[in-house]
């Protein structure tokens, strides 16, 4: 089964990326400094920024983060983003993001009487890998992540990181 991606999900894809490149811009970060920091090559970043190839959704969340983002889940009518849920003792940081962004898709894929199942179909995945992303037991990529969302009306957007404390 293929992920059925859209124009406007790569474009969506393409402009959370492009947001990074010009994130790091902003600060007059080196490639070369945010690629050591990432611990990828300098190649693989500029990879990224040029839109060749998309990071792994573990990169790409720390990506984000190493330059003051996170992902968020957006109702397209303007709705809030939802609470963040509190974080789990000993799970890794990237599981607690994936539970942090899974719950609104499922809430509206359960609102909207949607099966896995169905959902998955219309997404272009297994519905045990919608499952495992709904459960935070599997990471997708972003471009999966954005079809998902998109699916149920929902948006992914680059947020500002909030430090609680």
């Amino acid at each position: 089964m293929a992920l059925r991606v859209n124009a406007a999900a790569q474009r969506r894809s393409n402009a959370i990326q492009s947001q990074l490149l010009a994130a790091r811009e902003t600060t007059g970060l080196s490639r070369e400094s945010l690629s050591e920091v990432l611990e990828v090559s300098n190649r693989t970043l500029r990879d990224w920024e040029r839109r060749y190839e998309s990071p792994s959704f573990t990169n790409l969340l720390r990506w984000a983060h190493e330059l003051g983002f996170r992902l968020a889940i957006v109702d397209r009518q303007g709705g809030p983003e939802p609470p963040c849920p509190t974080p789990e003792d000993g799970a890794p940081w990237e599981v607690q993001e994936i539970r942090r962004l899974a719950p609104p898709l499922k809430s509206r894929r359960l609102a909207r009487k949607i099966s896995q199942t169905d959902l998955g179909l219309i997404i272009g995945v297994s519905r045990s890998s919608l499952q495992r992303w709904e459960d935070g037991e599997q990471l997708p990529r972003l471009i999966a992540l954005i079809v998902w969302a998109d699916r149920l009306d929902l948006t992914v957007e680059l947020h500002p990181l909030v430090e609680h404390g």
